[in-house]
């Protein structure tokens, strides 16, 4: 209940600051880091419109600085997103890019203005990603540790030096962990489309397949970081949204892994 309220919450939080489009760009991620940097006591829910579902309310979480800075970073990360996408060699996919860069420029250009320093960050970690995917990187924690540094800077909201290290020692392997599971689960279609994949240069694949060993190896080191945002998760104090993390960190991050590895993950997520 109170997750879904978070995302409703900066899903209006996005059209209030950003338009209506920007509400497009709402995702599960920026609602973790919501919950994450949230140190308020559990606040009352909102009835709130949603355009999804018009003739019915709500539940929405009501809006506070962390929401807002949830927003800033969703339009930032959105953005860049499509920046790296249009550096793609797919046709469609560069125009769908070209679009949406289109769309984005203004509220860009205004969550510029209000982070600079985040996305100062974003611009010079993508950059990095974008040279090792054109070299063909096969190392994973190179390649892995550009999206985790830019996950881990946002974290920067955060005042106390102690408090801020141990959100980006989570967040930054929550961001290795991210990009390692979406690895795993693209290399099918990355073989096929002769796309970049970490993967396929650090292993012998047969048939494009990873070796019982390989991908044993593969989700250890996978695990090896759902255990360090645990650890990381443990250093901070308990509040209201520690149940809410705890089921993220130590229930919701293996479940998928475990998902991906055996194959269902797509299909058990067509099912909804």
């Amino acid at each position: 209940m109170r997750y879904k309220a978070a995302y409703c919450g900066l899903c209006r939080s996005l059209k209030q600051h950003y338009g209506f489009r920007s509400r497009f760009l709402v995702n599960y991620d920026m609602t973790f880091l919501y919950f994450l940097l949230s140190k308020e006591k559990e606040p009352g829910l909102e009835p709130c419109f949603c355009p999804a579902k018009p003739f019915c309310k709500k539940d929405c979480m009501p809006e506070d600085p962390v929401m807002v800075y949830a927003a800033d970073l969703t339009v930032l990360l959105s953005y860049w997103k499509l920046r790296d996408a249009l550096q793609d060699g797919h046709f469609f996919k560069r125009l769908l890019a070209r679009m949406g860069l289109g769309l984005y420029h203004r509220p860009y250009g205004k969550a510029v203005g209000r982070r600079q320093e985040e996305n100062h960050v974003f611009e010079q970690n993508l950059s990095s990603l974008r040279e090792l995917e054109a070299s063909r990187c096969a190392s994973m924690d190179r390649a892995a540790d550009g999206f985790a540094s830019l996950l881990r800077a946002c974290a920067g909201l955060v005042e106390t030096e102690k408090e801020r290290r141990i959100l980006e020692m989570l967040l930054y392997h929550v961001g290795r962990y991210l990009y390692l599971v979406d690895a795993l689960e693209d290399l099918p279609k990355d073989i096929k489309a002769d796309s970049y994949n970490p993967i396929r240069y650090r292993y012998e694949l047969v048939d494009g397949k990873l070796s019982q060993e390989d991908r044993e190896q593969l989700v250890d080191t996978i695990e090896a970081s759902i255990g360090m945002a645990a650890s990381a998760l443990e250093l901070l104090p308990k509040g209201v949204n520690t149940e809410i993390l705890d089921n993220i960190i130590y229930e919701g991050l293996p479940a998928v892994l475990r998902s991906v590895n055996e194959g269902s993950f797509r299909k058990r997520r067509s099912k909804k």
